[in-house]
């Protein structure tokens, strides 16, 4: 069964939704208060939450509020259970994580109906055997889109599940996409800043982590272990895939999209890239070659051709308008979401949902 945290300041309450809930089978953790909870959550890391609103010092809309701030708490589903008859329009909403309300006095029935109900909703990205599903995207010509893949995919997955998009390349592209600043830099991280202070919230279940500067081996690692073990989602983007920080990264990934031009450079570049991926364990079907196809550019060569060049390897084709491209970095927002119904942002939710029906299918295997 799942482990629960209730979070109530009236000790008769936690007692008699606690024993409701053990009787269940279910693990209880209890809180008294908005601080406490956050606390408990950090420690715990429990399967979901049952929030009281009405709480002294931090109430519950702070309790949420912190929750979204923190990548590893934005994922953790909550039941807001509370003694206010009306709750306010900017609750009813269901903001951030919240998957059920229920008034009190609630019935043994109806609470556990609505536990269940929201386990089985979330799995299998929030239960605590989920795994985490890693996706990697790479640049292997400069230029080439990267730095709009990357976000597009994590907007897309997001929608679906708690996602974190996590930008190593060093230049800051992962939050200056959505008009944001990164709020570490590799100094930083070296001279042993927590990495989770550099979280930017951007959307709804998304959030963004980027530095400026490349940080060492170690500095990597420490990020990898603190900022991923709560989303259901990781999107790396490592810029060069050959470089030092994609050798660590992206054999940590089960997905792997590198964009690449379709000139000769760019393609004899891909070709080196799948060479040395090969090298590392990593080829397709892991690994995807992206062609970044540029509506106003003539092509020399067909999908076929650039196959054949890349000695057989399927690739999929990304049309991008560069006019859609440059409105979608004015704007701050994915690319997708500036011509909903174009090629491009038709392509993205496609991949998005083949990501979703792997991992499904992954998670279901034995």
């Amino acid at each position: 069964m799942a482990r629960l945290l209730i979070v109530d300041d009236d000790p008769d309450a936690r007692r008699l939704i606690g024993l409701v809930l053990r009787r269940a089978g279910h693990e209880t953790l209890y809180a008294e208060d908005g601080s406490h909870a956050l606390e408990v959550m950090d420690r715990e890391q429990p399967d979901l939450v049952i929030l009281d609103l009405m709480l002294p010092g931090m109430d519950g809309f702070e309790v949420l509020e912190a929750m979204r701030q923190r990548a590893a708490l934005a994922g953790l589903p909550v039941i807001v259970l509370t003694a206010k008859a009306q709750i306010t329009p900017a609750a009813g909403q269901k903001p951030m994580n919240v998957h059920a309300y229920l008034t009190k006095p609630v019935s043994a029935e109806a609470l556990l109906r609505t536990v269940q109900e929201v386990l089985e909703a979330v799995r299998p990205f929030q239960s605590s055997e989920r795994r985490v599903w890693e996706i990697g995207c790479g640049e292997s010509w400069p230029g080439c889109a990267g730095e709009l893949l990357a976000p597009a995919l994590a907007a897309a997955l997001s929608a679906h599940a708690s996602t974190v998009l996590i930008d190593l390349e060093g230049l800051g592209r992962g939050a200056l996409v959505w008009d944001a600043e990164p709020r570490l830099t590799a100094e930083d991280l070296e001279a042993g800043r927590d990495p989770a202070q550099g979280w930017i919230p951007v959307q709804e279940r998304l959030q963004v982590w980027s530095v400026y500067g490349t940080p060492n081996a170690a500095a990597v690692q420490r990020v990898t272990e603190r900022l991923t073990a709560q989303a259901g989602f990781v999107v790396w983007m490592v810029g060069d895939p050959m470089g030092r920080v994609a050798a660590q990264i992206l054999p940590r990934c089960q997905r792997v999209f590198l964009t690449f031009e379709g000139h000769a450079p760019g393609i004899r570049r891909m070709w080196a890239v799948l060479r040395r991926l090969k090298e590392l364990g990593l080829h397709h079907p892991r690994v995807e070659p992206v062609w970044v196809r540029r509506w106003v550019l003539p092509e020399p060569w067909t999908e076929t051709d650039i196959r054949n060049r890349l000695g057989g390897v399927p690739i999929r084709v990304w049309p991008v308008d560069p006019v859609t491209a440059h409105r979608a970095l004015q704007k701050g927002r994915p690319i997708q979401e500036i011509e909903p119904e174009s090629p491009t942002a038709n392509r993205i939710r496609e991949w998005a949902e083949g990501i979703l029906q792997w991992a499904n299918q992954e998670e279901g295997s034995p």
